[in-house]
């Protein structure tokens, strides 16, 4: 379960795929930028809030995997990087998949 997880976010991020799930029963729809492992031994997906509970948002946010749940692609696409990008991310010790 958890490696097809990270094969979808992958997919999503090459793709530039919407992605949708819950987190902390909030359901969030995101544009995934950055997949990676952090200093604090987690794995994270760092994205660009597009909504949470349907409600517009947006932001940087990283968010645990293990947290995650009903995680599925979307099939609206996204065009551009968000200001602030940093594909370097010095909160990851490990890097899996970046745009």
């Amino acid at each position: 379960m958890y490696s097809y997880l990270l094969e979808e976010l992958s997919k999503a991020i090459g793709a530039r795929l919407l992605v949708q799930f819950h987190y902390k029963d909030e359901k969030h729809v995101v544009e995934p930028h950055l997949l990676g492992h952090t200093h604090q031994n987690e794995d994270c997906l760092c994205a660009w809030l597009i909504s949470k509970d349907g409600k517009a948002a947006e932001g940087w946010h990283c968010f645990d995997l293990k947290q995650m749940r009903q995680t599925q692609l979307l099939d609206n696409r996204f065009t551009k990087k968000r200001p602030g990008y940093d594909p370097y991310n010095n909160t990851m010790n490990r890097i899996y998949y970046r745009i």
